[in-house]
């Protein structure tokens, strides 16, 4: 089970509360908007994986850190995502977090395509580099028969 199933939506909009209270909007001027994955919530931009583990404190009574926490700011964004937040992805495109959105939305090119037909290119991948699956309920990554032992 992750560490971030016991939050719900009502832990996160305590723990925004808590960090508007407590001045959090500095932090993210003090860091420079350094964070990748951004909450984002009325307007406000709050720092993913803070909040998370700001959540989790108040659903356990054990805050955690952007470190503790697993998949770190990736993690916390798909636990935001799960309760229906909006989520910011700010990484570098080959990161990116699906269901989250980039800084600025894309455009296709209109430049014209060459008249020959295009097919399909193959690239080859490095085994460390093909992504993982991950468990829907823990996102923690599955063996190679598909079955979480945490979870199944």
């Amino acid at each position: 089970m992750s560490l971030l199933n016991s939050i719900d939506r009502d832990h996160v909009l305590t723990a925004m509360e808590t960090w508007d209270a407590a001045g959090g909007a500095n932090y993210m001027l003090v860091r420079g908007g350094v964070s990748t994955h951004v909450l984002m919530h009325h307007g406000k931009e709050y720092d993913a994986a803070a909040i998370a583990g700001i959540a989790h404190g108040l659903a356990t009574g054990r805050t955690l850190t952007p470190a503790d926490i697993p998949g770190g700011s990736a993690g916390a964004s798909k636990a935001l995502t799960r309760l229906g937040f909006d989520i910011r992805d700010d990484s570098p495109p080959t990161e990116r977090v699906p269901g989250t959105r980039a800084r600025t939305p894309r455009t296709s090119s209109a430049s014209p395509r060459s008249s020959r037909a295009s097919t399909p290119r193959t690239s080859r991948v490095a085994a460390s580099d093909k992504p993982v699956n991950l468990c829907p309920r823990c996102f923690i990554a599955l063996p190679a028969t598909g079955i979480c032992d945490n979870c199944d």
